[in-house]
């Protein structure tokens, strides 16, 4: 059998050539990549088509992806291999900028410069959705904190002020579990502010209630 891939928003569909007898054949794709692999399973939609949810990588590169098989017995049998290639977007450049400016008090103002568009709500919900996705999948430098090098607590901005003010929940989910959070969930930036305060004054319920868990 080979396989042609079609890589869709986050769904990939794999074409079977060959529509020989498959019995209860189950099928799996392996993303082989330097660092990193996947394994996916798939949904047979008909009898030559298959599809699968593209998973997220750690980094910008060509990956190896293997269609593997699984019949009754047990027995696990490599069908094609081909190649994706993961490009770096928006959301992966603003996570790895974000990680690089926490302590550095210029870089994250510069990050607030967001905060003066008025971004429509529903552009705030993907940018939650791709940020959170993308801060997950990036390599965290050794020793990373929230609070950046600094071991004194003084007024400052931090990246749970940034998610904060945009109403960011799933990204500090992300934040509340790295070093360093219960820290910068207390403190107050320059403008008097904690986390807390500036989403109970931008109305973020839900942000506000996972904040005072």
């Amino acid at each position: 059998q080979t396989f042609h891939i079609h890589q869709g928003k986050c769904v990939l569909t794999v074409q079977l050539c060959d529509e020989g007898e498959q019995g209860e054949v189950q099928f799996f794709l392996l993303f082989t990549g330097s660092a990193q692999r996947h394994l996916t399973s798939t949904l047979k939609v008909n009898h030559a088509t298959l599809q699968a949810v593209c998973p997220a990588h750690n980094c910008c590169e060509s990956v190896l992806v293997t269609l593997c098989s699984a019949g009754p017995d047990g027995n696990i049998h490599t069908l094609a291999t081909e190649h994706l290639h993961f490009v770096q977007d928006l959301a992966f450049d603003m996570a790895q900028f974000l990680v690089s400016a926490v302590g550095q008090t210029n870089l994250l103002e510069e990050a607030l410069l967001l905060d003066e568009h008025q971004i429509p709500l529903q552009e705030c919900e993907k940018l939650d959705q791709s940020l959170s996705l993308a801060l997950k999948h990036i390599m965290l430098p050794p020793g990373w904190s929230l609070l950046g090098n600094s071991t004194r607590l003084e007024p400052q901005e931090t990246l749970l002020h940034f998610a904060a003010r945009r109403g960011l929940l799933k990204v500090a989910r992300f934040l509340l579990k790295q070093p360093g959070a219960q820290e910068a969930l207390s403190l107050c930036n320059k403008q008097g502010s904690t986390p807390v305060v500036i989403a109970q004054s931008r109305g973020h319920t839900a942000l506000l209630e996972l904040f005072s868990r």
